[in-house]
C-alpha cells in the first residue's frame, strides 16, 4: 500500500477520531483559559484606553488639536505598520511558523498513519485566527484614533480600517505558510526581512516628520502603491478625507493578494515534511524553556538554530584565509575575535544598525534619550562579544590554549569589539554631530557587555524578578550611568567623563566569575 493510501485509510481516520475525542475536553478547557486571559489583558489595558477614546469622541475628540499632524503622517504611518506586520510574521515563520504542533503530537503522531491535514488543520486555523484577531484589534485602534481626531465618523472608519487590516493579517498568514513550507520562499524572506523592517522604519520616520517637512506628493504616491502595505491604508485615508481616490482599486488588489495567499494553504500544510514539523515543535519548546529561565542568549541561539543560522566549517575556513594570523601572541585573541566576526557578518550589520540608532538618540541630549541610546549601544556591543561568552561558558577549553589568567583573556576580548565600534562611531558621529558622546559611550557599553558575558548565572532559588535584575545588572549600570556622565561634561570632555564608569565596569568584568 502506498503512503497516501495508508495515511487516508479508515484505520488512520478512526485513530485520529479516537484521539480527538480523548483530548477534546482538555483542549476546550485550555482554549477557554487562554481566551479568558486574553480578554482580561485586553480589557485591562487596551479596553480602558479604547473606552476613553469613545468618550472623547462623544465630547468632540481628544486629538482634534493634532488632526493636521495625524492627517499628514497617516499615509506613511499606516504603510509602516502594515509593512512591519508582514515582515515580522515572515520572520516568525522562519523559525516557528503558522503550522506548529505540540511537541508530543509531533513526536508521536507524525510517524503514525493518520491523515496529515486533519491533524494540522486546528493549528493552522488557530494561527490564522490569532493573526485575524490582531488585525481586527489594530483596525479598531486606528479607527478610534482617527475618529478622536475628528477625521471622520466612527462607523465608516471602522469598516475602512478593520477590513484592510484583516486582509493584511490573512495575507501574512498565507505567506507565512509558504515561507515555512518552501525553501525558496524562506530564502526570499530571510533576505528581505531586514530591508523590509528598515523600510518600515523609514516610513515611520516620514510619518513623524511629515508635519514639519511634508515629503513630495510623488513620495506619498510611491508609498501608497508600492505593495499591499500601501494598498491597505488607502480605504482608511479615503474615509478620513485625506485623499486616495483610487482606494477601490487598492482594496481589490489587497483582497486578491489575500485570497491568492490563502488558496494553497491546505496543500502546503498537508505536504509539510515531518522533519520540518518536528524541528519547529522542538524549537518552540527550547525557546519557551529558555525564556522562562530568563536566558536571553539561549533564546537567541535557539532562534538562530531553528531558522537555519550558523556558519559551515568550509565558509569559516575561507574567511580565516582572508585574515592573516598575527606574529605576536598578544594579538591572538583579537585576531580570533575578528575571524569569528568575519564568519558571521550579520552580527556586524546588526551592530552597525544599533549604533546608528544610538547615535540618533544621542542627538537630543535628554536623559531619557541618552538612556535609550545606552541600551541600544549595549545591544550593539553584545552582538560583537560572542567569543567572550563562549570562553566564559567553558573556561576549561580556554585554558587549553590561553596560558594567562581568565581575567586577562576576558579583557583582551574587548579589543576587537571596541575597535569596530569606535571605527563605526566616527562616520555616524560626524554625520549626526554626536561624535564626542559616542566616543565616550563605546568603552562603557563594551565593558558592560563583557561584565554581562562573564557574570555567573543566578541561583535557581531566586525569584524571577530578582534573577532578571541579576542578569541585567551590568547593562542597567551602563544605562543608569551614561546620562549623568555625559551631562556632567559636554563636548570633547565627554570621553574623559565616561572613563571612570568604563573602568569600573571593566574591573567588575575582570572580577566576575565566568558562567562555566
Amino acid at each position: 500500500m502506498t503512503t497516501a493510501g495508508v495515511v487516508s485509510s479508515p484505520a488512520g481516520r478512526a485513530a485520529l477520531d479516537w484521539l480527538r475525542a480523548r483530548r477534546g475536553a482538555g483542549r476546550l478547557r485550555r482554549a477557554g483559559y487562554t481566551a479568558y486571559l486574553v480578554t482580561v489583558l485586553f480589557g485591562a489595558w487596551g479596553g480602558t484606553y479604547g473606552f476613553g477614546l469613545l468618550l472623547s469622541i462623544e465630547r468632540g475628540g481628544a486629538f482634534v488639536g493634532q488632526a493636521d499632524l495625524i492627517a499628514t503622517g497617516l499615509p506613511y504611518g499606516l504603510a509602516a505598520l502594515a509593512l512591519a506586520a508582514l515582515a515580522l510574521v515572515a520572520v516568525d515563520a522562519l523559525w516557528r511558523g503558522p503550522v506548529v504542533l505540540p511537541r508530543h503530537d509531533a513526536d508521536w503522531l507524525l510517524p503514525m498513519p493518520v491523515p496529515r491535514w486533519p491533524l494540522l488543520r486546528p493549528w493552522v486555523l488557530l494561527s490564522l485566527g490569532v493573526l485575524l484577531l490582531a488585525g481586527l484589534v489594530a483596525g479598531v485602534g486606528a479607527a478610534l484614533v482617527l475618529a478622536a481626531a475628528g477625521l471622520g465618523g466612527l462607523g465608516p472608519l471602522l469598516v475602512a480600517c478593520c477590513l484592510p487590516s484583516c486582509g493584511v493579517a490573512l495575507l501574512a498568514g498565507g505567506a507565512a505558510v509558504a515561507v515555512q513550507r518552501l525553501p525558496a520562499a524562506a530564502r526570499v524572506a530571510r533576505r528581505l526581512a531586514v530591508p523590509a523592517l528598515g523600510a518600515a522604519a523609514g516610513c515611520g520616520w516620514l510619518a513623524v516628520v511629515a508635519g514639519d517637512r511634508p515629503p513630495p506628493a510623488l513620495v506619498e504616491d510611491l508609498v501608497l502603491w508600492s505593495g499591499p502595505w500601501g494598498w491597505a491604508g488607502q480605504p482608511a485615508l479615503a474615509a478620513a478625507g485625506v485623499g486616495a481616490p483610487g482606494w477601490p482599486v487598492a482594496a481589490a488588489l489587497l483582497g486578491g493578494c489575500a485570497v491568492a495567499a490563502l488558496l494553497p494553504v491546505r496543500r502546503l500544510a498537508a505536504t509539510m515534511p515531518a522533519a520540518t514539523l518536528r524541528a519547529r515543535s522542538r524549537a518552540v519548546w527550547r525557546v519557551t524553556a529558555a525564556a522562562l529561565a530568563l536566558e536571553p542568549r539561549a533564546v537567541r541561539l535557539a532562534l538562530a538554530g531553528a531558522a537555519g543560522g550558523g556558519v559551515g566549517s568550509a565558509r569559516l575556513a575561507r574567511r580565516r584565509r582572508r585574515l592573516r594570523p598575527p606574529r605576536s601572541r598578544g594579538l591572538a585573541v583579537p585576531w580570533r575575535d575578528a575571524v569569528g566576526l568575519l564568519a558571521e557578518p550579520r552580527r556586524l550589520g546588526s551592530a552597525t544598525a544599533l549604533l546608528v540608532a544610538a547615535g540618533v538618540l544621542l542627538s537630543p541630549g535628554t536623559a531619557v534619550a541618552t538612556a535609550l541610546a545606552a541600551g541600544l549601544g549595549y545591544a550593539a556591543a553584545a552582538r560583537l562579544l560572542e567569543p567572550a561568552r563562549l570562553d566564559a561558558e567553558d573556561p576549561r577549553r580556554a585554558r587549553l590554549w590561553w596560558p594567562g589568567s581568565p581575567a586577562g583573556l576576558a579583557l583582551r576580548h574587548t579589543l576587537t569589539p571596541g575597535a569596530v565600534l569606535l571605527v563605526l562611531a566616527l562616520p555616524v558621529g560626524l554625520a549626526l554631530g554626536t561624535l564626542p558622546a559616542l566616543l565616550g559611550a563605546v568603552p562603557v557599553v563594551v565593558a558592560a557587555g563583557l561584565a554581562a558575558a562573564r557574570q555567573a548565572p543566578p541561583p535557581v532559588w531566586l525569584p524571577p524578578m530578582v534573577a532578571a535584575a541579576w542578569r541585567l545588572a551590568a547593562p542597567l549600570a551602563a544605562v543608569a550611568g551614561l546620562p549623568p556622565a555625559l551631562s556632567i561634561a559636554g563636548g570633547w570632555l565627554a570621553p574623559a567623563a565616561c572613563g571612570p564608569l568604563a573602568a569600573a565596569l571593566l574591573w567588575w568584568a575582570a572580577r566576575a566569575r565566568s558562567a562555566g
